[in-house]
């Protein structure tokens, strides 16, 4: 009778006890932990290097792939236009890298905003706050004329956000003697005041690859120190 006491309270303990598998099911889903905005430069300017551009995006979808990750897309010409919203990294950032087009531009404004999108894109990852990263990779040639926001203010806002900021300066610009660009510097700048980096990619697709392995592995890096984002 004993041994069926002992057994009857061992059932009635077990059926109890919630299961490993109950608790996993009743675990909140996870955050994303990295979010990344994305700038794009359609001036026609870069008719050479649109191609390389889509590329570019089409690999930031690639290397992220394997994270928990969200992002968006800017393209900037003489205006700045949001092309892709919030949407996870991966098949859907892919599908709207098609649609980065060269901007057709009225007149001769001659205007590249590119620091007036730099802000636009800071402005959304900076509420981004259950998270572990905020990136933002620049894919363009690297200058400004006639935004409205100052590089000063980016760099503000990009360190108070809390924002990794990379540059991939693609262009089809000659070099001054074969050694040094004219071109990106306030962006090299940028990225080394939030513990980026600015990388010269050109017209190569090889240092495009080169560079966004070095750009995840310097996420990564952050991810695992355990730091929510670069604090300068």
């Amino acid at each position: 009778m004993s041994l069926c006491l002992l057994l009857t309270c061992f059932l009635d303990m077990t059926a109890a006890c919630p299961t490993f598998a109950a608790q996993e099911k009743m675990a909140a889903p996870t955050k994303p932990t990295i979010s990344v905005g994305v700038v794009v430069d359609t001036r026609q300017h870069q008719r050479n290097v649109i191609d390389l551009e889509r590329e570019a995006v089409n690999s930031i979808a690639d290397i992220f792939a394997g994270e928990t990750a969200e992002g968006f897309i800017l393209t900037y010409g003489d205006k700045v236009d949001l092309l892709e919203d919030w949407t996870p990294l991966g098949r859907e950032l892919k599908q709207a890298s098609t649609r980065i087009e060269l901007r057709a531009e009225i007149g001769k404004s001659g205007r590249t905003l590119l620091n007036d999108a730099l802000h636009a894109a800071l402005q959304k990852l900076d509420p981004r706050q259950d998270i572990d990263s905020k990136v933002l990779i620049v894919v363009g040639e690297g200058n400004d004329w006639g935004s409205s926001a100052r590089n000063s203010e980016v760099k503000k806002l990009a360190r108070a956000a809390h924002v990794q900021c990379f540059a991939l300066l693609v262009a089809d610009h000659e070099l001054i003697d074969g050694r040094v660009r004219h071109f990106g510097f306030d962006l090299d700048a940028l990225a080394w005041a939030t513990k980026g980096n600015g990388y010269d990619v050109g017209k190569s697709r090889k240092r495009l690859d080169q560079a966004l392995k070095d750009v995840v592995k310097r996420v990564r890096r952050q991810l695992q120190a355990g730091r929510r984002s670069p604090r300068v």
